[in-house]
């Protein structure tokens, strides 16, 4: 029987075959080396200055559209109470008017008399009047305008 001994053919071979590593030297690692503080570059500095100016721009203009948007609402507001207070006033006004006070005014202290069937005159033209209707028929181009009016409406109120 043999024995194997790392003089041995297989030992060999192995080691032709699949030849050991050798060991490395280690050595240190040479230290991080500090990087030096940057300083902002202009053009950053340019960019990130014309978005703040944008910013506080686009804020400014919201605030206006508030105030006024505010503003209109008041004026709203005041003008449906002007229009009820209009609406009492005509119906107030037409209520305390009475057509006997007045004809009684109008005859007693105007002189005034009711015309006679006998004052009636009849004017007769010689050239009747005349009405003439264009083409009444809805074209394309009406609907099609009609229809981006509506459009621009409904995009202005969603604004």
């Amino acid at each position: 029987m043999m024995t194997a001994s790392r003089d041995s053919v297989a030992y060999q071979q192995y080691e032709e075959r699949f030849p050991v590593e050798q060991k490395r030297e280690l050595r240190a690692a040479p230290a991080p080396r500090r990087r030096k503080k940057t300083r902002i570059r202009p053009s950053l500095f340019a960019c990130i200055a014309i978005l703040a100016a944008t910013a506080a721009y686009i804020l400014f203009c919201q605030m206006q559209l508030t105030e006024l948007t505010t503003e209109v609402s008041r004026q709203n507001d005041a003008l449906s109470e002007l229009t009820a207070e209009n609406v009492s006033l005509t119906t107030r006004q037409m209520s305390s008017v009475n057509l006997d006070e007045v004809e009684k005014y109008a005859v007693n202290t105007l002189g005034m008399v009711k015309m006679d069937n006998s004052q009636i005159e009849y004017v007769s033209l010689t050239n009747p009047d005349t009405v003439t209707v264009s083409d009444s028929g809805i074209s394309l181009d009406a609907l099609f305008s009609g229809l981006a009016r509506s459009f621009s409406a409904i995009v202005e109120y969603i604004n």
